[in-house]
């Protein structure tokens, strides 16, 4: 009891230290550009970008050199967004200000879509993108506003959004533990443009 009550409390003074970090200043321009040019974001999501377009224009088979390019500019880009997501996670970006960013990974993931079948790796990428990972806050909101979306909620509809709360609570308590953490990060180096994708789609609601 006393180990779960320093978790509730180590939660607590996690979720103070990001409202505070909210009301910080926006240097969100300032922070991309630096990631962008570390990265090399752009640089390599229009790597994707025009195979993809050159796929759609043209079914020829794609050599193995434009494979491994291919492929490389997609894991350099899972970095670049984990460096995002990880200023985001800093209080040094808001995604209020990084609308364009969330367009930039709808056009990112619409490309992975379009080349999965040519490119093994966009395909377990894509294949594992089904896989929506830990009830995080980001998916409760997304499941709160699937199930409102008649006008309505139903009782069992809020029965399993209670579950869903608690379960979300229960995650982000473990995931403040090592173990919690590890995984969240291990995670995050294969799934880095979903998750932000995720979040875009959460804080449109």
């Amino acid at each position: 009891m006393n180990r779960w009550n320093a978790s509730v409390r180590h939660a607590a003074a996690a979720l103070l230290a990001w409202s505070v970090a909210g009301c910080s200043h926006d240097d969100t321009k300032m922070a991309l550009k630096i990631i962008d040019g570390e990265t090399d974001r752009l640089l390599y999501a229009q790597t994707i970008l025009r195979a993809a377009a050159d796929l759609r224009s043209n079914e020829t088979p794609l050599r193995e050199d434009q494979i491994d390019a291919i492929e490389f500019a997609w894991s350099q880009s899972q970095h670049a967004y984990a460096e995002i997501l990880r200023c985001q996670d800093d209080g040094n970006c808001r995604l209020v200000s990084m609308r364009s960013v969330c367009a930039d990974v709808d056009s990112l993931l619409a490309a992975r879509r379009a080349l999965a079948a040519k490119v093994d790796l966009l395909a377990v990428s894509e294949l594992l993108s089904v896989d929506k990972g830990p009830l995080n806050a980001d998916r409760l909101r997304l499941l709160k506003a699937e199930a409102a979306r008649d006008g309505r909620i139903s009782p069992l509809e809020e029965n399993v959004l209670t579950l869903a709360t608690a379960a979300a609570v229960a995650h982000g308590i473990w995931s403040l533990t090592p173990e919690g953490e590890k995984e969240r990060l291990r995670r995050r180096e294969t799934h880095a443009a979903d998750e932000f994708k995720q979040r875009c789609d959460a804080d449109a609601i």
